[in-house]
C-alpha cells in the first residue's frame, strides 16, 4: 500500500496511474467494524477501481475542528497496517490545515474528480464534510450522480444495542469494558508501545506514558495481557500481568531482552 500526504496528491498528475478510484474518507480512529464495512466497500471495487482512504491526522483533526477529544485508540502507525491488510491501495493523509477546514464539501469532492479519476464512492450515513460541515451523504449522493459516479451510504453497525462508534469504543475502554470495546473493534483493544516515551520506574519495571503520547488507557488497575513484537506475533503464551497507573502502561519483570512494541488486553 502506498501511502502519499494530500500536497502530495495534488501536485502528481496521476497518483494511480491513470487507474479510477474507489474513495472512502474519514479519520477512521479504531478502524473498527463500521469502518471495516465501509472499506470493504471500496475494497470491492477492485480490480476495475483502486480502493482509496483519504484520512488525516487524527489528533490534529480533533483539535483544530473543535470537537472535544480524549485521546487516540490506534496510533498512526497502526491505522495504517489496518488500512493495508484490509486491501487498501493508497492511502491519501490529510493535515487539518486552516485553508482545508474552510474548502466547501463540493469543491473537495471536485479535487476528487479531477485529482483522483474517482469512480466510486462509500460514506457513512452520518458522515458530513466541508465547511461547516455543509455536504452530508445525502448531498454526497447527488453530486456524485451527476458525474454517473454511485455513492454508497454504509448505515452504523451495533453491538449490544449501541452504535458501533469511536466515541464508544473510548467510553467503554475507559470504563474498563474491554470485551465491549473488542466486539466493537472486532479484534481485542491493543496499546501501541513505540510512540510512547518509556522509563524505569522504581520496581524495575518499564513504564510506557500513552497518555503522553495521546492514546487512551482502562481505568487503573491489573490487566492480563499479551505483549507483542513489531510483525504483531506474540512474545508470550500465557498473559503476563501489567500495571496501568498514572496514564501509564507498567510492565514489571525481566522481559530478557525481548521489546514487545504492542500490548494486547
Amino acid at each position: 500500500m502506498r501511502v502519499i500526504e494530500w500536497p502530495q496528491f495534488l501536485e502528481e498528475t496521476s497518483p494511480l496511474g491513470g487507474n479510477p478510484s474507489a474513495v472512502t474518507v474519514g479519520i477512521f480512529d479504531g478502524v473498527h467494524r463500521g469502518h471495516q464495512a465501509l472499506i470493504s466497500q471500496v475494497v470491492s471495487q477492485k480490480p476495475r477501481a483502486a480502493p482509496v482512504i483519504i484520512t488525516f491526522r487524527q489528533s490534529s483533526h480533533k483539535k483544530k475542528s473543535g470537537y472535544g477529544h480524549t485521546g487516540d485508540i490506534l496510533t498512526f502507525r497502526q491505522k495504517i497496517a489496518l488500512f493495508e491488510s484490509l486491501g487498501v491501495s493508497l492511502t491519501i493523509v490529510i493535515d487539518f490545515s486552516e485553508s482545508f477546514s474552510r474548502m466547501g464539501g463540493a469543491d473537495f469532492l471536485q479535487i476528487l474528480y479531477e485529482y483522483g479519476n474517482m469512480s466510486f464512492m462509500a460514506v457513512g450515513s452520518d458522515f458530513r464534510c466541508g465547511y461547516q460541515l455543509d455536504t452530508d451523504a445525502l448531498l454526497i449522493r447527488e453530486l456524485n450522480a451527476r458525474r454517473d459516479i454511485p455513492t454508497c451510504i454504509v448505515q452504523p453497525l451495533t453491538e449490544g444495542g449501541l452504535p458501533i462508534s469511536s466515541s464508544n469504543i473510548r467510553a467503554a475502554v475507559t470504563r474498563g469494558k474491554l470485551e465491549t470495546a473488542g466486539a466493537m473493534l472486532g479484534r481485542p483493544f491493543t496499546i501501541d508501545l513505540l510512540g510512547a516515551s518509556s522509563r524505569v520506574n522504581t520496581s524495575g519495571g518499564v513504564a510506557y506514558d500513552i497518555a503522553g503520547s495521546g492514546g487512551i488507557l482502562p481505568p487503573p488497575g491489573k490487566y492480563p495481557v499479551l505483549l507483542l513484537d513489531k510483525n504483531s506475533d506474540k512474545i508470550n503464551e500465557n498473559p503476563v500481568e501489567i500495571l496501568v497507573e498514572n496514564g501509564s502502561v507498567i510492565i514489571a519483570g525481566d522481559l530478557d531482552g525481548l521489546c514487545p512494541e504492542y500490548v494486547e488486553f
